[in-house]
């Protein structure tokens, strides 16, 4: 099969979307053995605030940033910011790969709660495999020590909460500009984790400064690169994309850290990919049939 040369682009900046992830949860990885994670959230919005104002200012684009809907706007960034700080947590605790796995339950989570939440029909065979995605999750999860078993529980609630914001940003971007959603996200981020400065937070090292630019810019960079993305090309050929991070964590984890994912690890990604994948397919029938009918997505 041979893709436009949209489509193509729209792959690269997918790609690179999930580079930029890796990279920013790495770095955060780095600094929470100096910083609290929530430190580490207020930080990096900082450091993407400074890069969005001056966008918006050069281009002449604060327009952008009005919105109709600011209580939506609260909702999505408190549950945004309280899923970034679950996130860092579990890099905290957990070997970068096996952190980066843990969180591919999000896609399984969106389609349990799709039902509840959207009012979506899901099939059996699709239950299914969110049955089995999970087993996936259980297979990846041994805990050694109660270190490890924290970052686990911590990588749930991240998953989970990763799950939530996808399912709000399903029906945020019917009416919200990307930018205004961002903008917003960071400012009310900035606002959320600076109470907790005055009482836990402390000024970073100058290595530490280096660091938090990193992850801020990687953060900020991996927004907007998946946006493009998935405004170039449709997300079913975007999504399995995703996955490929877990490469990018295998790798930075040997790098930085000397830790080399175990059998489980390769064993519960596989079953995890593997019916995230399956759910995709199912989705994408499922509107292909949809469309053959007539009937409305």
């Amino acid at each position: 099969m041979r893709y436009s040369q949209n489509t193509m682009k729209g792959a690269a900046f997918y790609a690179g979307a999930t580079f930029m992830v890796i990279v920013m949860n790495s770095f955060a990885k780095l600094l929470s053995e100096v910083h609290d994670p929530i430190e580490i959230v207020f930080y990096r919005n900082i450091v993407a605030l400074v890069f969005i104002c001056a966008f918006l200012t050069i281009k002449r684009d604060w327009h952008r940033v009005k919105t109709e809907r600011p209580i939506s706007h609260v909702y999505r960034s408190v549950l945004g910011t309280l899923s970034v700080v679950l996130v860092f947590h579990t890099y905290k605790y957990l070997p970068i790969a096996d952190a980066t796995t843990i969180l591919y339950a999000a896609p399984l989570i969106v389609t349990a709660l799709s039902v509840p939440m959207l009012g979506e029909r899901v099939g059996l065979p699709r239950w299914c495999a969110v049955l089995v995605g999970f087993i996936g999750v259980m297979v990846i999860s041994s805990p050694e020590g109660s270190e490890t078993l924290t970052g686990y529980f911590f990588g749930i609630g991240a998953a989970t909460t990763i799950a939530l914001v996808s399912v709000y940003l399903r029906e945020l971007g019917k009416t919200e500009d990307s930018m205004t959603t961002v903008f917003w996200f960071m400012v009310i981020g900035t606002i959320l984790t600076g109470l907790y400065m005055p009482f836990g937070g402390h000024l970073p090292s100058l290595t530490a400064c280096g660091i938090i630019f990193i992850v801020g810019t990687a953060g900020l960079a991996q927004q907007f690169l998946k946006t493009h993305g998935l405004a170039m090309a449709q997300a079913a050929i975007l999504t399995p994309i995703q996955f490929t991070g877990l490469i990018w964590a295998a790798f930075f984890g040997v790098v930085i850290y000397d830790d080399w994912p175990e059998a489980n690890i390769w064993i519960g990604a596989t079953i995890v990919i593997g019916a995230n994948l399956f759910i995709l397919w199912r989705e994408q029938r499922k509107k292909a049939m949809q469309v053959k009918k007539g009937e409305p997505l």
